[in-house]
């Protein structure tokens, strides 16, 4: 697996998996029990801490989990990444894997 910087995440935009800008990431921060997130900054001005268990990927962009909506989120049988061939869940249009957009 490959190790990140915090300088190779700083100022990259951060997408949703459901292709949403959230924004630029700002920080990496950590905890003393190793817990680590990351600060997005949103058009609003406001941050957003993401901690690093819904990072998915990190390419051009970060990719971010999208959060479930009703508690679920549903796999599309048989969809995936037309670059690395990882699987996609319905509605996404950035490859958690490598990053690069399905449309």
């Amino acid at each position: 697996m490959k190790s990140f910087r915090k300088e190779d995440v700083i100022g990259k935009t951060a997408i949703d998996t459901s292709g949403r800008v959230m924004g630029k990431v700002n920080d990496v921060m950590f905890d003393l029990t190793g817990t680590i997130t990351f600060v997005v900054g949103g058009s609003d001005g406001k941050d957003v801490q993401v901690p690093i268990g819904r990072i998915t990927g990190i390419s051009d962009h970060v990719i971010v989990k999208s959060e479930l909506v009703g508690g679920t989120e549903t796999s599309v049988s048989g969809a995936s990444c037309k670059f690395c061939g990882a699987s996609l869940k319905a509605g996404e249009k950035w490859c958690p894997r490598c990053g690069k957009s399905q449309v």
